[in-house]
């Protein structure tokens, strides 16, 4: 039996593909942690633009306030709302998916174009935006954000440990991206999370998390490297998937801190 499983830290991600933000206190809403992956950056064609096309987006630094958030990217900054009511309604692909979305301000839309060297518009989901999880997985309707698929990716710290033992050069968590990282148990549990509690939100593991390429991708520099890959795909390959934490759905609303204990329903 696990005991004394913590959560160590929380982090969100404003714009899907640029730097997270790690926080001590979120609020969990069945998409997601608040304010996590609401904002999407898309090209001319309306197609979402991420991490493995331009791994330089990791250098676009984020930080939260109380009125919104702050991009800084080469000196250069723009503070970005939390959320927005109202823009240009679009429609937006975000793998499979056509979501509607706002547009943002031209002003913001320009610094970004500006910053990539190429014409490009950030998108704002809306709350009576609706964009579900794969009905392979989770039968019943379940909202997600601009994520790539699931409202919360769950990593242990010993699941780090690991492969950072089997590395020449260590690695920091950011490289996987995760949302919640907790200390405890064995390297890889988090595998076998089904339904589990924290702080009074009740969460349920879907399938463990297939990696692509960005774990490769230095978060501070953006430098794309064979590693950690290479080295994953020596022991935590499955069916020709790289496996790296696990998808998880919210089943209730409600706060959580880092600090909280993971309490297993067995």
């Amino acid at each position: 039996m696990h005991r004394n499983l913590l959560v160590t830290h929380l982090f969100v991600y404003p714009v899907k593909g640029l730097s997270g933000v790690a926080i001590h206190t979120s609020f969990v809403t069945i998409r997601g942690l608040k304010y996590d992956r609401r904002w999407m950056l898309i090209d001319e064609h309306h197609q979402f633009i991420s991490q493995r096309s331009f791994p330089n987006l990791c250098l676009f630094k984020v930080g939260m306030g109380n009125e919104g958030f702050r991009v800084t990217y080469n000196s250069k900054s723009i503070t970005i709302p939390l959320e927005i009511g109202h823009g240009d309604l679009l429609t937006v692909k975000v793998w499979g998916d056509e979501v509607r979305a706002l547009k943002a301000s031209d002003e913001v839309n320009d610094f970004f174009s500006q910053q990539l060297n190429f014409k490009c518009s950030l998108v704002y989901m809306p709350d009576n935006s609706n964009r579900w999880v794969d009905k392979n997985f989770v039968l019943n309707d379940t909202p997600v954000s601009f994520a790539d698929g699931y409202p919360i990716l769950m990593i242990g710290a010993e699941s780090l440990n690991l492969l950072n033992s089997k590395l020449i050069e260590h690695i920091e968590i950011d490289r996987f991206r995760p949302n919640i990282v907790f200390e405890g148990g064995d390297a890889h549990m988090e595998d076998t999370l089904k339904k589990f509690t924290i702080a009074y939100v009740d969460f349920k593991g879907i399938k463990p998390c297939a990696r692509c390429q960005v774990p490769g991708i230095n978060q501070q520099t953006g430098i794309v490297s064979k590693e950690p890959t290479r080295t994953l795909a020596s022991y935590r390959n499955f069916d020709h998937k790289i496996n790296f934490g696990q998808n998880i759905i919210v089943m209730n609303e409600g706060e959580i801190r880092v600090g909280d204990k993971i309490i297993l329903d067995n």
